[in-house]
């Protein structure tokens, strides 16, 4: 009963934010439980091709939660929420977290595609692993401009259940 109270209250939040739904996959028939909770997030630049324009680190307060192949992330200071609908995949291990955003948008002329591909595995109340970053700028269909940065990241549960 709880879990569901917390899920309605998720979802009438992330309704009023207007959140950006998200295609994804994870690595189980649903969302590992052991992500859901409270976690202090910290991001650094593995590898890039520009170092200007990305952050060389990063620390945030993360909150995952879900229900069925929904999962619903939230950066506690940044305010930014996002609901990610997951496709399930077989023969996998259950603590393991991996998806895929595209995102498009055009300016004028210009085609920017941005793609993420976070994969975390967890151990206890501490997850690691790499989130890959990718823009790619089009203009009249001809990439112009390719930017990669991959960061690892190191996520310790602050509050929830441990998984």
């Amino acid at each position: 009963m709880r879990k569901i109270f917390i899920a309605l209250i998720l979802l009438f939040t992330i309704n009023c934010a207007q959140a950006e739904v998200l295609r994804g996959t994870i690595t189980k028939d649903e969302i590992p439980q052991g992500f859901f909770g409270t976690w202090h997030v910290t991001s650094k630049i593995a590898e890039t091709n520009n170092r200007e324009l990305f952050n060389p680190i990063s620390v945030d307060i993360w909150t995952l939660g879900g229900y069925g192949n929904t999962l619903i992330l939230e950066n506690v200071q940044s305010g930014a929420s996002s609901s990610i609908q997951v496709e399930s995949q077989k023969n996998l291990d259950g603590k393991t977290l991996k998806f895929q955003r595209v995102k498009t948008d055009t300016r004028g002329n210009m085609k920017i595609v941005q793609r993420e591909s976070p994969e975390f595995k967890l151990n206890g109340n501490i997850f690691t692993g790499y989130d890959t970053y990718i823009i790619e700028r089009y203009v009249n269909n001809q990439l112009i401009k390719k930017d990669v940065v991959k960061y690892k990241v190191v996520g310790q549960k602050i509050s929830g259940e441990v998984g």
